[in-house]
């Protein structure tokens, strides 16, 4: 157990959450080498709310430090867009992510982010993250919606984070979560929802037991539920859907 404890406490001052976290963590050995999912975009946030960033995103945590993430971002996106000026208001964008290890140390790795996608109310991403070979390949995909057909795509090399190789990762933690930051948080007033969401792991050792685990919760922050969990195979976990609810 203190490998577990002292990711999370990394994750946490690495990220800090202010909204409902939920992860998925191995003890085994075991990791996680992909996700697939597509988040559906959500309404906007009420009208008065001028402070942020709100993030919303699923992503995998190496045990070392570090993030690689395909996030939804209100308030958020800090690069380009891919499509400037669309034809609908500028509210969430798509961006792809990757912090490394010693994010904020002094030499460390710059921060990558891709382009962003500006995406409208009800559209829907395909967005993954994989690991190939000495590699993090994230990729997001408009498939509905005014934006449909934009897509982004990034690639990490496995150095951005610790005792990796290219036999294999280090990624025990898979992680959705609701990131608020700002004076309003309190107003988050609408459900994040991720649907077809695949976690595949690098072998079937626990795999099964563990996404077994995942149950509707709160931590007081907020809620997440899920619905049509089953064994795609032997690696790898399904839910029709995760919904991100607020408190």
């Amino acid at each position: 157990m203190p490998p577990i404890l002292s990711l999370l406490a990394l994750a946490l001052l690495l990220r800090s959450c202010t909204a409902i976290s939920w992860a998925l963590i191995f003890s085994n050995g075991n990791t996680w080498i992909e996700q697939v999912f597509t988040i559906h975009v959500p309404p906007a946030p009420p009208a008065s709310v001028t402070t942020g960033p709100w993030y919303f995103w699923c992503g995998l945590q190496p045990s070392g430090g570090g993030v690689i993430q395909p996030v939804l971002a209100f308030m958020g996106p800090e690069g380009s867009q891919v499509n400037p000026n669309p034809p609908f208001a500028e509210v969430y964008a798509m961006n792809l992510w990757a912090l490394p290890w010693n994010y904020g140390d002094s030499g460390a790795p710059a921060v990558q982010e891709s382009a962003g996608i500006w995406v409208d109310q009800g559209a829907q991403i395909a967005s993954s993250v994989s690991f190939q070979g000495s590699q993090w390949i994230q990729s997001a995909n408009v498939i509905s919606g005014a934006a449909s057909g934009q897509s982004v795509s990034l690639s990490t090399p496995d150095s951005y984070f610790q005792n990796t190789s290219p036999s294999g990762d280090n990624t025990m933690m898979t992680v959705c979560e609701s990131e608020l930051y700002g004076d309003q948080i309190s107003d988050w007033d609408f459900t994040v929802t991720f649907t077809d969401v695949y976690f595949r792991a690098a072998s079937s050792d626990g795999t099964e037991a563990l996404c077994q685990t995942a149950t509707d919760h709160s931590d007081g922050n907020g809620y997440v539920s899920f619905s049509g969990f089953s064994m795609f195979d032997d690696e790898t976990c399904y839910w029709s859907s995760i919904t991100l609810s607020p408190p």
